[in-house]
């Protein structure tokens, strides 16, 4: 036996002149716990530190000290630093300390003597204030975890570094290198969440308090930026295990989040006042000042809505891993999220392939959402966390990738969901397969001069080594993006979708001829546009009625907006073309400021429907003039609105076969290019493509 009942494990970097006040500290604890005979050792481990640090710890007097041990190694690394203490001490307790911070005179005591009054076999005991002082100055209170509860675990971490616990146990769950990742951080979350998993307890040694230096260029300031960090995977977030932990912790002593006002308490009481007063003649930065207009706060305020939701996820998700993951920011009825359910019902016919959707954005309840194909999960994670807490939806994405489909395949299409993720932990992807559908670059108009958006130019091309494909509905969008990101050139793959059979036909009657417009009543669809174009008709005395349908999914819009049209009809929404009531004589007519190739537009191709619409993006790729009245574009809506007149004025007078004509070979095009059967095909080629790649 070393006769030594508490190792202290000092982990030194870079300190310099640091040291001495944080040395001076830790041998007051000491010899207070001499006075109720607790033998203390200091292992001191040197981890790549500066001379001026080395000469320091050569030159300091540890005689007050029962046993100093110095151990130098080169991991540069926190926690295996951390071990290498561990590994090294004598003592049946271990207290981690840093090189920078100081602690309260009776730390040593107050933690050794809960130890000898516990009868619990798994027990970590953490200090009850964490008084900050330097740069910032707080006090944070720390509870139990029986009164913190494993929801707070999952979404934040509730304690902090600084515990005693067994040697022992700690042996048996040793830190992890935590230095150089970057995503993964915190080696002191990661090492609790571990313990929490292996079934340890988390409790209070009252009264005690860790004099928490805040200065700049310390590794918690390093680790803030663009770049997000969360604590490693562990088997308390894998599916099984954390619901297994909420079973094993459930406590009805959790306290709701709730701000627990201490102030007062921490400032009258005359214990606490002595230890701060010790401290600061140590410290003079620590003193009890500077505290009347600091925050004092607890980790009883820590949101539980993180470890709630994933709670949930758990539930939904339990048994189940994933092959293919699509990030989505909602499911409305847009033609983006028609192709990709139409992928995904392709990826899905073969069996070993499962499917996981992830929405992260806010649709209205009021929007119609697309129907999901059967066998595939989709998890709205707005909805999940709400509002309040939606800055978490892609650290939750992480962990739903990492415990539900490690293996995976991701999809992304371009919101500011997926900006979000990226933006966060877009090398957390760099080990996965990451595949991009781009259908059209968002654009406007200022000035008659049509302006391209560069939001997803700049997504692309930020992330052009992360991203390792690019799918699009039509080849002009590709061709213009190969041309700006070279990168794309060898990684990108045009993909014509289907439409689903029309169960409806085109009813056949003689009559006056109409038009029709159906899409998304926002403002990339023109309806502004639409209005012009019903006016000037109006003006010139074609009273040819428009039966406009659709709904606002992105903006709002009045269909009031269309009062003083006299030829505007507004029917409302609708679901599918196939469900608005097309007769023989009736065109399709389309407004459209940019796009890709409109999912609307090959159904009324399938429909065999006359089509009127603007040439833009890749709609030439599936209508030429041969096939249907094709209006060349204008940023110049005078000169764009005389051009549909002049194409509506042709529909209106062209002889019944000349439609036909261009129908027909309008639904040849479509079903050689279209064809489910020919899609299909290409998908199964594209993922035979991704899989080459692999290897």
């Amino acid at each position: 036996m070393s006769g030594i009942d508490v190792s202290i494990i000092l982990n030194v970097h870079h300190e310099q002149d640091l040291l001495y006040p944080t040395l001076r500290s830790l041998l007051e604890t000491v010899e207070h716990a001499h006075l109720y005979n607790i033998r203390s050792e200091l292992v001191i481990v040197v981890d790549h530190a500066d001379e001026k640090t080395l000469t320091l710890l050569r030159q300091y007097d540890y005689s007050g000290f029962d046993a100093v041990k110095l151990e130098t190694t080169q991991v540069h690394s926190l926690g295996l630093a951390r071990n290498c203490g561990v590994q090294a001490a004598s003592g049946e307790y271990i207290i981690t300390a840093d090189a920078d911070d100081l602690v309260s005179r009776n730390f040593i005591y107050e933690f050794h003597k809960n130890f000898q009054q516990t009868e619990k076999d798994k027990l970590i005991l953490f200090p009850e204030y964490y008084h900050a002082f330097g740069n910032e100055n707080y006090v944070c209170r720390f509870y139990p975890l029986a009164q913190v509860g494993i929801y707070r675990m999952a979404g934040e971490h509730p304690y902090v570094s600084r515990f005693m616990a067994r040697r022992e146990d700690i042996l048996e769950i040793l830190y992890r290198d935590c230095a150089s990742h970057p995503i993964y951080a915190y080696e002191d979350y990661d090492i609790n969440l571990r313990l929490v998993s292996a079934g340890f307890e988390f409790e209070i040694a009252a009264d005690t308090i860790v004099f928490y230096r805040q200065r700049r260029g310390s590794i918690m300031a390093a680790l803030q930026g663009d770049q997000k960090r969360i604590a490693y995977n562990s088997d308390f977030f894998s599916g099984e295990g954390f619901l297994r932990i909420l079973e094993q912790k459930r406590s009805e002593a959790v306290i709701a989040q709730k701000h627990i006002d201490f102030k007062k308490h921490y400032m009258d009481s005359l214990y606490i006042q002595e230890l701060v007063h010790r401290a600061n003649l140590i410290d003079p930065e620590i003193h009890p000042y500077v505290l009347h207009d600091a925050r004092f706060f607890t980790n009883i305020g820590i949101p539980e809505t993180f470890g709630r939701a994933y709670a949930k996820i758990c539930e939904i998700l339990k048994g189940q891993s994933y092959t293919d993951v699509f990030f989505l920011p909602f499911l409305s009825k847009g033609g983006g999220e028609k192709y990709i359910l139409n992928f995904i019902r392709e990826v899905i016919k073969e069996e070993k392939r499962s499917c996981l959707i992830l929405l992260g954005e806010e649709l209205c309840l009021s929007k119609e959402r697309c129907q999901v194909p059967e066998g595939v999960t989709v998890l709205d994670l707005y909805e999940l966390l709400g509002e309040t807490d939606r800055e978490k939806i892609p650290e939750i994405s992480v962990r739903i990738i990492e415990n539900f489909a490690n293996q995976a395949r991701i999809f992304l299409k371009f919101c500011p969901f997926c900006v979000s993720v990226m933006k966060a932990y877009a090398d957390f992807f760099l080990s996965y397969q990451l595949v991009c559908f781009y259908f059209c670059p968002p654009c406007y108009v200022l000035n008659n001069v049509l302006y391209e958006d560069g939001s997803e130019y700049n997504f692309l091309s930020e992330y052009r080594n992360h991203i390792d494909y690019v799918i699009s509905d039509n080849h002009a969008a590709l061709a213009q993006l190969e041309y700006r990101i070279p990168t794309y050139r060898e990684a990108s793959e045009t993909l014509y979708t289907y439409t689903q059979p029309a169960e409806r036909p085109v009813v056949q009657q003689e009559g006056e001829r109409r038009l029709i417009w159906a899409s998304r009543l926002d403002a990339q669809k023109r309806p502004d546009l639409l209005r012009k174009i019903a006016l000037e008709l109006h003006d010139q005395g074609i009273e040819t009625p428009i039966y406009v349908y659709g709904s606002s999914v992105l903006d709002r819009f009045d269909p009031e907006y269309f009062r003083d049209c006299p030829n505007i009809v507004y029917k409302g929404d609708f679901r599918g073309l196939e469900s608005l009531p097309f007769t023989s004589g009736d065109a399709f007519l389309y407004t459209s400021l940019f796009d890709g190739l409109p999912n609307v537009l090959l159904e009324a191709a399938e429909m065999k429907i006359p089509i009127i619409t603007v040439d833009v993006g890749g709609i030439s790729e599936l209508i030429q003039e041969n096939s249907g009245f094709l209006v060349q574009n204008s940023m110049d809506d005078n000169v764009l609105v005389a051009r549909y007149l002049e194409q509506i004025k042709a529909f209106l007078a062209a002889p019944q076969f000349e439609i036909e004509s261009k129908v027909q070979c309008l639904y040849e095009h479509f079903e050689q290019q279209h064809a489910q059967s020919t899609y299909a095909r290409r998908v199964a080629a594209f993922y035979e493509l991704l899989e080459k790649r692999l290897k």
